[in-house]
């Protein structure tokens, strides 16, 4: 009970701000959203499917993807302007970079899950997926800034 009230908080908070209107009807709306959004939640939760468990020290660079936001936007916008006025061919690049992680246990599948939302959180960044196999996280920048920071910036390689 107390994940599903967790999980309603989280969607009622997501509803207001993404309605932004304090009318009783909507809140009433939002209630019930969230109240279907927050089973859901605990049905698929209850499945089992993929444990996950975070470590707290794993979040210490979480602000990182966020400060990474504007001055991604800075430089796309740059990059869209200087096209504009002399167009030429541009390409993004791949990055294979290691990542460590054979284990399918919960602290693994956490780790996977935190560097490829983290990492593509910024507009310039897409972290297309981890390759447990190989040990490899695959990466596409739209313009190519190949420093860890921007790649992993949660440095949970």
């Amino acid at each position: 009970m107390v994940f599903w009230l967790a999980s309603w908080a989280v969607c009622a908070a997501m509803w207001m701000l993404l309605v932004d209107t304090p009318y009783p009807p909507e809140l009433a709306a939002g209630a019930v959203v969230a109240a279907l959004a927050a089973t859901v939640v605990e049905l698929v939760r209850r499945q089992r499917v993929a444990m996950v468990r975070v470590r707290p020290r794993w979040l210490r660079h979480a602000w990182r993807p966020v400060v990474r936001v504007p001055l991604d936007l800075v430089v796309l916008t740059r990059t869209a302007v200087v096209q504009l006025v002399r167009p030429r061919a541009r390409h993004g690049r791949f990055f294979a970079v290691p990542f460590a992680g054979e284990r399918r246990d919960p602290e693994d599948n956490a780790r996977r899950a935190l560097a490829e939302a983290l990492g593509s959180f910024a507009p310039n960044t897409i972290v297309v997926g981890v390759d447990v196999e190989r040990g490899l996280m695959l990466v596409h920048q739209l313009v190519p800034r190949p420093s860890a920071e921007t790649i992993d910036p949660l440095e949970l390689r």
